[in-house]
């Protein structure tokens, strides 16, 4: 579990390589911070991780996928997660399934490396949400991943990162409450990363991510 972070953006490397020439391109920047959000929910890479399950197309170079890999051909560049999310206080409040892969709309020269991300987050009590969101992972891999897990250059953290930018016309996810009292209910999502710790030589990967959700209260119509 100690190349979690690196392995799940591992899927990118293949893709970002071969934008050699546009490492510098200006017009892949990262997105800027979000206002305030009305829900955050916190976890840590690797610890909140429950199961991580990799593409056999999708693994990180030296990395071996297991027996659990994900061998189908739709999901064979695609990575899963099962994540335990917690409030302010790091206290579990939601669990996650989260399915990401690389999207077709990348574009190196124009909006960067793109990822497809779809979670489902349930949340005790309260119902099930389903979230949509692209973000930009580029500025992380030009930054951090390439220079110092590939190139062997000294790393300067920790890193912060706020890569959502879309699908949404204003740079945010999408939320969808499908069940229990938040079914429903439509608003946004955004991700933030904290990059706490990123050693090759040592194998150590770190991170902490937050979810910011802001559901303003039920948009559709529930029918019983």
């Amino acid at each position: 579990m100690k190349y979690l972070f690196v392995a799940v953006f591992g899927l990118l490397v293949g893709v970002a390589l071969a934008g050699v020439l546009l490492y510098f391109n200006p017009l892949s920047v990262t997105a800027a911070a979000p206002s305030a959000a009305g829900r955050v929910l916190h976890y840590a890479l690797p610890d909140d991780v429950l199961e991580l399950a990799l593409g056999a197309d999708a693994k990180f170079f030296g990395q071996r996928n297991g027996d659990d890999g994900l061998w189908e051909e739709t999901i064979d560049r695609s990575a899963v997660l099962g994540l335990v999310l917690n409030d302010a206080t790091n206290q579990p409040v939601a669990l996650a399934s989260r399915l990401m892969a690389v999207s077709p709309d990348s574009d190196l020269l124009l909006r960067g490396v793109l990822l497809s991300d779809h979670w489902l987050v349930t949340i005790p009590g309260e119902g099930t949400l389903f979230v949509r969101a692209d973000s930009n992972t580029w500025p992380f891999l030009k930054e951090t991943l390439v220079p110092v897990w590939y190139l062997e250059q000294p790393w300067h953290g920790p890193a912060e990162y706020w890569p959502t930018v879309g699908p949404s016309a204003d740079d945010t996810g999408i939320v969808v409450g499908v069940a229990g009292a938040l079914r429903g209910q439509e608003g946004s999502a955004v991700e933030h990363y904290r990059l706490t710790a990123l050693d090759r030589a040592s194998g150590a990967a770190l991170a902490e991510g937050e979810l910011h959700l802001d559901l303003p209260g039920p948009q559709v119509a529930v029918q019983e």
